[in-house]
């Protein structure tokens, strides 16, 4: 009888237990609002101990899931709203920044991290939100005056990151020996932006659902002919800003009269086309059998050279530093080669 009675004393026990919703470890009364407490003066909690690389492994972790990193020697826990692993303290702590508004040649230590100073950052770009370069050759996103040992996950949520094209380079304006003007130079093609240019020791990891896209490099000016004639101006480089072509050669002439000589440069050659978003300018044609310019460079691609210039470098969709990442999801996409 007293065995049956110690078992159903336990049963009863342990059922009001389950039933009270709230669970103790070293008290008998835990707080009804906690599922669990625990007490003790002598004893700690040991979460599992993971370094970077085992606690990056685990897969579709739950919201609020803790691990102590025995890497950044803190707890971390992971936010499934931003996809990423943060941590409680101070030295490794994310600050998420959300970019909700157009934005042009972003300095975004002077425009949002000097104010929130951190070693990881999460960035977070709106549904069409477009950040880009202010003028032809603009980086659109620049991490260069962060800290070295800085982190960096930008979450493309189908914005658009666009470096800005090049200006295509201008002709060559001849002087005759009559006139004390001094020839005007065939110009290259300008560089086209990057979409994201950061430094050694600042990595960018971008999960991207939308468009990065390095401008498009400015077409080489040309010089003149064999024996005569004036080269075409180098076309621009596709990219957000409207980049012009470069103006056409041609030649400084001395006009006479009466009154005396004047000498007057004059443009003969064609000017490059100027740049949309997407499509590059051609090179303007020659005059009187002078080489046209170089034609523009799509997205993220190099111009073409003029006939003694070179066009200008592509935009790099990630310039600077080496490591870096985009992982095109969803329709994400991305030109222009990435460090």
């Amino acid at each position: 009888m007293k065995k049956v009675f110690l078992l159903f004393y336990f049963l009863f026990g342990f059922a009001c237990l389950i039933f009270s919703q709230s669970v103790g470890i070293g008290t008998t009364t835990p707080n009804a609002k906690a599922a669990l407490e625990i007490k003790a003066t002598d004893k700690g909690i040991l979460f599992p101990r993971l370094t970077t690389t085992q606690r990056n492994l685990i897969s579709n972790p739950p919201n609020g899931l803790m691990i102590f990193n025995t890497d950044e020697r803190c707890i971390n826990y992971y936010d499934s709203v931003y996809s990423f692993w943060n941590c409680y303290c101070a030295d490794c702590q994310a600050v998420v920044i959300n970019i909700i508004d157009d934005v042009c040649n972003v300095d975004f230590y002077n425009k949002y991290a000097k104010y929130a100073p951190a070693k990881k950052y999460i960035i977070n770009i709106s549904l069409d939100i477009y950040i880009h370069g202010c003028n032809p050759g603009d980086t659109a996103l620049s991490f260069l005056n962060m800290p070295v040992g800085t982190s960096i996950i930008i979450n493309n949520n189908e914005g658009y990151i666009l470096g800005a094209g090049g200006r295509g380079g201008r002709g060559r304006i001849e002087t005759t020996v009559n006139c004390p003007f001094s020839s005007i130079n065939e110009e290259p093609g300008q560089t086209g932006g990057a979409a994201i240019a950061t430094k050694t020791g600042v990595m960018v990891t971008v999960n991207n659902y939308g468009v990065v896209a390095g401008g498009g490099g400015g077409g080489g000016g040309s010089n003149k002919g064999a024996t005569a004639g004036s080269g075409g101006g180098g076309g621009a480089g596709a990219g957000f800003v409207v980049a012009p072509g470069g103006n056409g050669g041609g030649a400084v002439t001395q006009t006479c009269s009466a009154f005396g000589c004047i000498c007057v440069p004059t443009v003969l050659a064609q000017p490059g086309g100027n740049s949309s978003l997407t499509m590059a300018g051609n090179g303007g044609a020659g005059y009187n059998g002078g080489p046209a310019g170089g034609n523009g460079g799509t997205r993220g691609e190099p111009g073409q050279g003029g006939n003694s210039t070179a066009g200008g470098a592509g935009g790099k969709a990630i310039g600077g530093g080496s490591g870096n990442t985009i992982n095109n999801l969803g329709s994400g996409q991305y030109y222009g080669d990435v460090d």
